[in-house]
């Protein structure tokens, strides 16, 4: 299991994009997700299962959507 910042893994609803040498962060965001989806598929090319947890998730609002996610994946019961 994985818990991503939004910000380094530059989720699209709900990151946010620094102002001041933003070339820079865009293809270093770039990157990071790139990256993502490369360990994502390498990990289950060899048999991993995968979850990613995004941490405005782990509020207190979404409890019960990352209980169900969790259940899914048979982590909680």
């Amino acid at each position: 299991m994985f818990v991503d910042g939004r910000f380094w893994h530059d989720r699209p609803l709900h990151a946010t994009r620094p102002k001041s040498n933003s070339a820079f962060w865009q293809t270093k965001l770039a990157r990071n997700r790139a990256r993502d989806r490369f360990v994502t598929r390498s990990l289950r090319a060899q048999g991993w299962r995968v979850l990613r947890i995004w941490e405005h998730e782990l509020a207190n609002k979404n409890e019960s959507r990352l209980l169900s996610r969790l259940r899914r994946y048979g982590l909680v019961s």
